[in-house]
């Protein structure tokens, strides 16, 4: 298999990794800026042990002229109707084609983590949801990640 190829799958995985991660943890604890606070433009580097959900209920936010590894690019609202919280699949079938779609990221460059609120969230945060653009091969970037 290609070289190339191998860092891909590899970068695809750990992105699929963290965002479950950061989706298992849309709670607030413990010091930092709690995921559920984040805001579009805010920029952050995530955890050596990031598979580690209780690691990512808050982070660190950071300058995005200092190297980093992740920013939330885009945020929407799922919940304006008091709708019941959906099946998780079609949760994140909503939440995903919204990230991709909001269009705001090189898709080439960056991967996209959607991060929705549990269950026991999902009333209070009104659905809201985040758009987390991390660059595949986990280099850190300096500046911001939005396209244009």
């Amino acid at each position: 298999m290609r070289s190339w190829m191998v860092g891909l799958i590899a970068a695809v995985l750990l992105v699929i990794a963290v965002g479950v991660a950061i989706v298992a943890a849309f709670t607030s604890s413990g010091a930092g800026t709690a995921i559920v606070d984040l805001e579009v433009g805010d920029c952050f580097d995530l955890p050596d042990d990031a598979s580690e959900a209780d690691e990512l209920r808050t982070v660190d936010v950071v300058d995005c002229t200092t190297p980093h590894l992740a920013e939330v690019v885009s945020d929407g609202v799922l919940n304006t109707d008091d709708a019941p919280y959906p099946d998780d699949d079609e949760l994140f079938e909503v939440v995903e084609r919204a990230c991709r779609d909001a269009g705001v990221v090189d898709s080439d460059a960056f991967g996209l983590l959607p991060v929705a609120p549990t269950p026991e969230l999902w009333a209070s945060f009104e659905g809201r949801f985040l758009c987390v653009a991390i660059p595949f091969g986990g280099e850190p970037v300096t500046g911001s990640i939005v396209a244009g």
